[in-house]
């Protein structure tokens, strides 16, 4: 009895103390909390902190700016945040915050965008290259069966100081390279919005009459593209194509307005970026690199993949508000 007795109270003080114990604090730096991408990283480490428990996630908005990122960065290293999770204002900016944590001895994962030097923990990224390749061919099929082979191509881009901005651009291109099509113009998104899109896309249609394709980088651009096809009267012309992922380029798809879109799973990227940071908490070790696959929505396989979408892409933007 004695010894019933004393394992569980041995049991019980082991619970409390687990119980007891501070949460850990992780601190999430995104470039701006107003986009709707950072917003489900954001949604994704929730969940995972939620399920593995006694986690604390502090979200810090950079506001698209590095140094108000920088500020950041030592706000939470005062804080005491024992990990922080990174998605950079760019990709150039990233150092001066490794540097930071470095110091202090703070492990950091990057999530998407991407860093040009400086040491981290991990790196969770979407399969940028590829998901854009796939969108190219996707887009390089459906010009040919418009019969406009070889024709003009024009993109909206994210920032090209960001490393996926670069691989979204070159994968792309890569597609277009056994077609003959060419880009004969590029415009770079500095406020990523639609309203910015909306004039960059009436811009390019004016300056490239013949243009026969059309790729965005982000969904704001996406959907921000399409009232200037809706007033141009080219949209039986054109064929157009995306990356990223909402709801509403979910439903231009099943409309038509959209003809594709390679979507990148931001919620599942949190989730696997507060893994990576509670498993280094621990000792454990990490994959250096962690690649998120794309998936690639077009009108054929819009109603299979869906559920998924719901899951991994924007379930954050189902919730009522």
């Amino acid at each position: 009895m004695k010894r019933l007795i004393l394992a569980l109270a041995t049991a019980m003080l082991a619970f409390w103390s687990l119980n007891a114990a501070p949460p850990v604090t992780i601190g999430y730096m995104t470039p701006a909390l107003s986009i709707p991408f950072w917003k489900d990283i954001a949604d994704g480490l929730q969940q995972q902190a939620d399920q593995v428990g006694n986690i604390k996630v502090i979200n810090s908005d950079s506001r698209l700016s590095a140094e108000t990122q920088l500020k950041n960065a030592q706000d939470l290293i005062t804080a005491g945040v024992n990990a922080i999770v990174i998605s950079p204002t760019d990709s150039a900016s990233c150092p001066a915050v490794l540097e930071l944590a470095n110091k202090a001895k703070v492990p950091v994962i990057i999530c998407d965008i991407g860093t040009d030097s400086g040491d981290y923990a991990a790196f969770v990224i979407s399969d940028n290259y590829g998901g854009a390749n796939a969108a190219g061919k996707y887009l390089v099929d459906q010009m040919k069966k418009k019969g406009s082979s070889g024709g003009d191509i024009a993109i909206i881009t994210i920032s090209l100081a960001r490393q996926n901005g670069r691989d979204r651009t070159e994968g792309f291109k890569a597609a277009l390279q056994p077609t003959g099509s060419k880009v004969v113009g590029l415009l770079e998104c500095k406020e990523y919005t639609r309203a910015e899109s909306m004039r960059y896309t009436q811009d390019l249609l004016t300056a490239h009459p013949k243009l026969r394709g059309f790729f965005t980088e982000h969904d704001e651009a996406n959907l921000g593209s399409l009232p200037a096809f809706d007033t141009s009267g080219k949209q039986a012309q054109i064929v157009h194509v995306g990356f990223d992922g909402s709801p509403e380029a979910v439903q231009a798809i099943k409309d038509g307005r959209l003809a594709a879109a390679s979507m990148q799973q931001p919620v599942l990227m949190g989730r696997k970026a507060l893994e990576a940071a509670v498993a280094i908490l621990a000792g454990k070790k990490v994959e250096k690199k962690v690649v998120v696959p794309t998936i690639l929505v077009t009108k054929e396989n819009v109603a299979q993949v869906e559920p998924t979408l719901m899951n991994t892409v924007y379930p954050n933007e189902l919730r009522p508000h």
